[in-house]
């Protein structure tokens, strides 16, 4: 049987009651090992003696913060994901991205909830540490292949480079907005609002998962649909509504259908507010279902979107494009007619929103 790897990670912190919730929250679970240092010298001793694939740092330390710890260590070139913690001030969020954190994380109030997010963050970071060390390993392995074998393919080359980085900052900067994002959320004691800007953010990680895409490709002018559409899914699956908790969402996409950005960008928000709309109106509470999301060849020259909704029972959303409808189904046929497409629903048996546009096979 295979030992499941635990996920190193730095925790730097200067108030022992952050130690003991990080242990009891996270370290108990089995699924990562913490060192923690109360200095930044302590930790850059730590750096230098042990491998961490995460780091999490609080913002506010004895005599310095977390940012300034940041800045030593990405001047000396260390590109371990840094995950800073802090308060939910608009200034220091946007400070940290600027700075280069990989994620920011607002205590807030309520203790449980921070943890719980903390882990998940951890994840993520630690599954951005794996894909950087794979992606420089293989940038070694290509390098060291073209000292031998000198290609004219060099330029061209260096130019991949310089696009897949113009990609990972339109992706940081995505992050950055969702982040203001949720601390105005976290702030907000009106539901409504707070809806609202969870609608933004979702739209907005739709659009940084095409760059995250496009960032760690070696093609940098199309996006497998079989392979982002699933990670959307997970992505929106992750932020149900309180008692969706049985409506399963579930991606099934062509390999062969590649879409290049301009027409992906907006497939990808059709999507988001598909499903988000679903979720919303066509399932009662605790009630268990499917929304499946499809894209496939159609015709020649022609692929097919597909939502579909199995299983609820409540009020089905309004699909009726010619006004009165929600902003999301204003935005799914504004961006129909921007990708050329002809939109139909049937709701015989399952709910089904389909969109026919045309794409390069």
């Amino acid at each position: 049987m295979m030992v499941k790897r635990q996920i190193p990670v730095l925790y730097v912190v200067d108030d022992l009651r952050a130690c003991e919730g990080a242990y009891h929250f996270l370290q108990k679970s089995g699924e990562m090992s913490l060192d923690y240092a109360f200095s930044t010298e302590e930790a850059k001793e730590m750096l230098y003696k042990n491998e961490y694939h995460v780091i999490v740092c609080e913002y506010h330390l004895n005599g310095t913060d977390g940012v300034s710890f940041l800045d030593d260590l990405r001047s000396q070139g260390e590109r371990i994901p840094f995950i800073i913690v802090g308060d939910d001030t608009e200034g220091v969020i946007i400070e940290a991205i600027n700075r280069g954190a990989d994620f920011f994380l607002n205590r807030g109030e309520n203790r449980f909830q921070f943890y719980v997010e903390l882990s998940l963050t951890i994840k993520r970071a630690a599954r951005k540490y794996d894909a950087s060390a794979r992606q420089q390993q293989e940038e070694g392995q290509r390098r060291s292949h073209m000292s031998v074998f000198p290609s004219p393919k060099g330029a061209a080359d260096e130019k991949d480079i310089l696009i897949q980085e113009v990609h990972h900052r339109v992706k940081n900067n995505l992050q950055l907005i969702s982040s203001i994002l949720k601390m105005h959320s976290y702030r907000t004691s009106d539901p409504e609002t707070r809806e609202i800007l969870e609608d933004c953010r979702n739209r907005i990680a739709s659009m940084a998962l095409i760059h995250e895409y496009l960032y760690r490709s070696d093609n940098l002018v199309t996006i497998r649909m079989a392979e982002y559409v699933p990670r959307l899914a997970q992505n929106l699956s992750s932020q149900k509504p309180c008692g969706m908790e049985n409506v399963k969402i579930t991606a099934r996409c062509d390999p062969a259908i590649s879409l290049d950005i301009d027409t992906c960008i907006p497939c990808g928000i059709i999507i988001n507010e598909l499903i988000t709309n679903a979720l919303k109106y066509g399932f009662a509470q605790g009630e268990s279902g499917e929304i499946i999301v499809s894209i496939d060849p159609y015709r020649r020259g022609l692929a097919r979107l597909r939502v579909s909704e199995s299983g609820g029972s409540a009020k089905k959303f309004d699909v009726n494009m010619e006004g009165g409808e929600t902003l999301g189904m204003q935005l799914v046929k504004n961006l129909t007619i921007q990708i050329d497409g002809k939109y139909t629903v049937s709701e015989e048996g399952d709910l089904t929103f389909s969109i026919v546009f045309p794409y390069t096979e």
